[in-house]
């Protein structure tokens, strides 16, 4: 009798501590996945699908301010997005971009360019550039 105890006893201790660590290992994953999140969420793809549609806008820009200066998507921050006039079918927005710039192969930082464009369906254009 005492046998079986024993052995109900440390199944129920085996089952118990088993449960424990699955719950903590879960808790763990939750956390690690809303790390990955943010990341994530910062570059989706529509994230990224705006910065290229600015992108050809930007450059001009950043190569008649700084000819000798480069930039990477990558790296460019969507600082702002606002809907300019509200409505159904209303698409006149202006988006506000940090963009990192840098000289030479080996990417010394050469400080921020913040570019507001005026996005339209006629198109993008330039509305202030800060150094």
């Amino acid at each position: 009798m005492k046998n079986k105890q024993f052995i109900f006893i440390l199944a129920l201790f085996v089952v118990l501590l088993t449960l424990f660590a699955t719950g903590v290992m879960l808790s763990n994953k939750d956390t690690a996945e809303a790390e990955n999140v943010g990341a994530e969420k910062k570059h989706s793809d529509l994230y990224d699908v705006l910065l290229v549609l600015l992108d050809p806008e930007a450059r001009k820009v950043i190569n008649k301010e700084f000819p000798n200066r480069s930039y990477a998507l990558w790296n460019a921050e969507i600082l702002e997005v606002k809907r300019l006039t509200g409505g159904y079918s209303q698409y006149d927005f202006t988006v506000k971009v940090k963009y990192d710039t840098y000289t030479g192969p080996f990417n010394p930082p050469e400080g921020p360019i913040t570019i507001t464009f005026h996005v339209t369906t006629d198109g993008v254009s330039v509305v202030k550039i800060q150094k």
